[in-house]
């Protein structure tokens, strides 16, 4: 399964220069929750995502290899901005680029469990399992 797979690591990140609204707020929570859960449902092999208050990981790999990594998850940021247009919240401000993380399927199970400890390591939660702002969709190949 892996060989023919691509794996990506990805953070998008808001704009904290123009930026305070959160990611994880009871207003926005449920948009981003809803656009990552179609993700993995319709766009990639989700591993692992998770919203922290000012930006998102995605763990997922893709049939072909990517020509542009923003382009592809720059969607994302524009479907939890059409979605927040669409409940009548101002969109939010991103950084353009996402922020990728180097990962090779020998370490995927790391990279998944250091995604999962990020809000353990912010101080937001005392265990990964505290956190309601993550989904695993797809179990990982071979574990």
């Amino acid at each position: 399964m892996t060989a023919d797979r691509y794996l990506y690591n990805a953070a998008l990140q808001l704009d904290r220069s123009r930026e305070k609204r959160r990611l994880t707020s009871i207003s926005h929570s449920g948009v981003v929750h809803a656009v990552l859960n179609d993700f993995a449902a319709r766009e990639a092999t989700v591993y692992a995502w998770l919203a922290m208050p000012d930006h998102i990981h995605v763990l997922f790999s893709v049939a072909r290899p990517l020509r542009d990594l923003d382009t592809f998850l720059g969607r994302l940021k524009r479907r939890i901005n059409a979605d927040l247009a669409r409940r009548g919240l101002p969109q939010l401000a991103w950084r353009q680029r996402v922020v990728r993380h180097e990962v090779f399927w020998p370490g995927v199970a790391d990279a998944r469990d250091y995604i999962l400890q990020n809000p353990v390591r912010g101080l937001l939660v005392s265990s990964p399992d505290a956190w309601p702002h993550k989904a695993t969709p797809t179990p990982l190949p071979g574990i």
